[in-house]
């Protein structure tokens, strides 16, 4: 038997409006959000300092990245480093590499799939969608 869908994280939950409070956690953590992004990490070499700048501040900019995210967030530069030198040097990543990778990019809503979870913010329509039903 398969294990089910994750859950969604609750901050995520208010960003896309689907937020019930008789389904809410009451004692999740509380982390601080990142208002300063830090520098990347001196072990990730250019491939991985690129990807940690430019996505941090997108996370940064969306109210989205908390402080305990930089670790998760290290990986996945780290990650994305290693499968961009293999495919430097012409070679294949394995199965576990690309699998890993692919979780790790789903966790910071770097596929469609995940991206849904989490809506623009932007203006949603007013009244009644329901006012319609029954009529012909």
């Amino acid at each position: 038997m398969t294990q089910g869908r994750k859950p969604t994280a609750s901050h995520l939950k208010v960003l896309a409006g689907t937020t019930r409070p008789d389904r809410e956690v009451t004692d999740a953590p509380e982390f601080d959000l990142i208002d300063d992004f830090p520098g990347p990490p001196q072990h990730l070499n250019m491939d991985g300092a690129e990807m940690w700048k430019s996505l941090g501040r997108q996370l940064v900019a969306a109210r989205v990245l908390q402080v305990v995210d930089l670790y998760s967030l290290e990986q996945l530069c780290f990650a994305w480093q290693c499968f961009r030198k293999k495919a430097k040097a012409e070679m294949e990543a394995t199965a576990a590499e690309t699998t890993a990778l692919k979780s790790l990019f789903s966790e910071f809503g770097m596929t469609p799939a995940s991206r849904r979870k989490v809506s623009s913010g932007s203006e949603k329509p007013k009244g009644n969608a329901f006012a319609g039903n029954g009529r012909k």
